[in-house]
């Protein structure tokens, strides 16, 4: 063997060494921001509307049935404490996203959720837009991920697409309207839906009035 071929095995086991090295360390980095616990800041907060989903929607259909006494509009705000009962009772996968909980950060609703990978624990966070969208029945409610975070780790953008009809469900704003007579009966007259510093405004108007997309702001 010429010292050029002892030369060129050498440096091809560097540079094997080398690669070897690099995806240890990327693995390592991406174990230890997944791993991270994210800042979210305080628990959830604000005026409590019940601790059941049909208590909450029992006190919001009876608030927006005394506003729509006194005028043609209505709003009622969910705070992160109201999102959070609807968000853990309607969880689709309890066993899997446990200590559930919503806040508003940032004009957007951050769900977030203890999920495990064999002896891991990490949290998984889905960082949500809602809007109103034509329903087959009327204004529907409807949810846009556009990030998914587990720890510190973002997560391609496919990832959050294949997540939002599951949280559509959980949070089930729309669910919500149809628990109650006196929110059911509200439920075709939606007209905006907006989250606020502390929690999601959602608008309805007397059948008949023209909707106003701007009395949730």
């Amino acid at each position: 063997m010429t010292l050029a071929d002892q030369r060129g095995i050498v440096r091809g086991c560097c540079i094997g060494l080398l690669a070897l090295l690099f995806a240890v360390g990327g693995m390592a980095f991406v174990a230890d921001r997944a791993l991270a616990a994210p800042d979210l800041g305080s628990l959830p907060a604000g005026p409590s509307h019940g601790a059941t989903e049909e208590a909450i929607a029992l006190a919001l259909g009876g608030e927006m049935a005394a506003q729509l006494i006194q005028g043609t509009h209505g709003v009622v705000v969910l705070s992160e404490r109201d999102l959070t009962v609807l968000a853990v009772a309607n969880n689709p996968h309890p066993d899997a996203f446990r200590d559930v909980q919503v806040r508003v950060r940032g004009g957007l609703l951050v769900v977030s959720a203890l999920v495990s990978a064999g002896p891991f624990n990490a949290t998984a966070v889905a960082h949500i837009s809602v809007s109103l969208q034509p329903g087959p029945t009327g204004p529907a409610i409807a949810a846009q991920v556009p990030e998914v975070d587990i720890g510190m780790l973002g997560l391609p953008g496919f990832v959050g697409s294949g997540l939002a009809s599951q949280i559509d469900a959980a949070l089930s704003l729309d669910r919500l309207f149809a628990i109650a007579p006196k929110l059911s009966v509200l439920r075709t007259d939606i007209e905006c839906v907006a989250v606020l510093p502390g929690g999601v405004a959602v608008g309805v108007h007397d059948p008949g009035v023209a909707p106003d997309p701007a009395s949730c702001a």
